[in-house]
C-alpha cells in the first residue's frame, strides 16, 4: 500500500537518458525517463524515514526501496513469483526520475524496466513453474454468495477484511493471494460477479516484552482459511499451482553513474 508522502524538495542532479522505443508502439511514445538520479539510500537528515513510490505527472520518486522490490514492481511480480540473488533485498535505493510528457500510470513498469536495464544491466527471463499454493474451490454444502445486483463499488483488501460489490472469483482469488502471500487460482467455475465480505483475525503482532498475557478466556483467532469456508462457502485447497516466475539472469550491485 502506497504511503502518504509529504511534499519534499529533491536536490538530485538529473541526467538525460536516451529513450527506447518498443516495437509495435507509436514512435512518438517515450518509454524511457527523460532524466533520472539513482542513489544508494542512506540515513540522513533529508530522509523522511518512509519507503514507497510517489507518482506525479512531472516526477516519479522512489524512496528507500530494495532493489528486489523495485524489480518486482517493474515486472508486476510478487515475492513468490521472483527468483534472484539474496543480496537484492539488502540494498535500498532512492530514485528521482522525470517521466515523459503525458505520463500515465500504465507506463510506470516499462519505464522502470528500461531504467533497471540501463543502470543495473538487469537481464531477466520468465518461466512457468509449479509452486505450493491454493486452489479456490466450492466447499461442502455449496457457496454462500449473493450475486451482485448493485453497481461496482470500492474493493477493500487489507489484513482482516476483504469486501466489495460485483467481485469476480478471479478477483477474489487475487485478493486472497495478496493476503496469503501464496498463489491462489480460481477453480470454482462460478461465472458471475458477487457481493463479497469475509472477515478474519489478522496474524497478531509479536508480544511486547513485559506486557500482560492475554486473557485465557479470549476467543481463539479466526483464520482466513476458516473464514473463507464459513462465510463464503468456499475452500482453499492446498496444491501446487503453475506460476509465472521472473528469474534474474544478471544484475549489478553498483548502478551506472548519474
Amino acid at each position: 500500500m502506497r504511503p502518504n508522502w509529504r511534499t519534499t524538495t529533491i536536490g538530485a542532479c538529473l541526467i538525460a537518458l536516451t529513450p527506447v522505443i518498443v516495437s509495435g508502439q507509436d514512435p512518438a511514445v517515450r518509454l524511457a525517463f527523460e532524466a533520472a538520479s539513482v542513489k544508494v539510500h542512506t540515513r540522513s537528515s533529508a530522509s523522511t524515514g518512509r519507503s514507497g513510490i510517489e507518482e506525479t505527472p512531472g516526477l516519479i520518486r522512489i524512496e528507500n526501496l530494495s532493489l528486489k522490490a523495485i524489480i518486482e514492481t517493474a515486472y508486476g511480480a510478487k515475492d513468490f513469483q521472483f527468483e534472484g540473488p539474496g543480496w537484492l533485498d539488502t540494498i535500498s535505493f532512492d530514485i528521482a526520475a522525470k517521466p515523459p510528457a503525458g505520463y500515465n500510470r500504465g507506463q510506470l513498469q516499462p519505464l522502470l524496466r528500461d531504467l533497471l536495464a540501463g543502470r543495473f544491466k538487469l537481464a531477466v527471463h520468465r518461466e512457468s513453474k509449479e509452486t505450493p499454493g491454493f486452489a479456490l474451490v466450492i466447499a461442502k454444502g455449496g457457496p454462500r454468495l449473493h450475486e451482485a445486483d448493485k453497481p461496482r463499488g470500492f474493493f477493500t483488501v487489507r489484513p482482516g477484511l476483504i469486501e466489495g460489490t460485483r467481485v469476480s472469483m478471479a478477483e477474489l482469488a487475487g485478493a486472497l493471494s495478496r493476503m496469503l502471500a501464496r498463489p491462489v487460482v480460481d477453480t470454482t467455475g462460478l461465472p458471475a460477479a458477487y457481493d463479497v465480505k469475509v472477515e478474519w483475525t489478522p496474524d497478531p503482532a509479536p508480544p511486547v516484552p513485559g506486557a500482560d498475557a492475554q486473557n485465557d478466556s479470549a476467543e481463539p483467532p479466526l483464520s482466513l482459511l476458516t473464514a473463507v469456508n464459513d462465510q463464503l462457502g468456499l475452500r482453499l485447497q492446498t496444491r501446487k499451482v503453475p506460476v509465472d516466475v521472473v528469474i534474474v539472469d544478471h544484475v549489478e550491485k553498483v548502478p551506472a553513474e548519474n
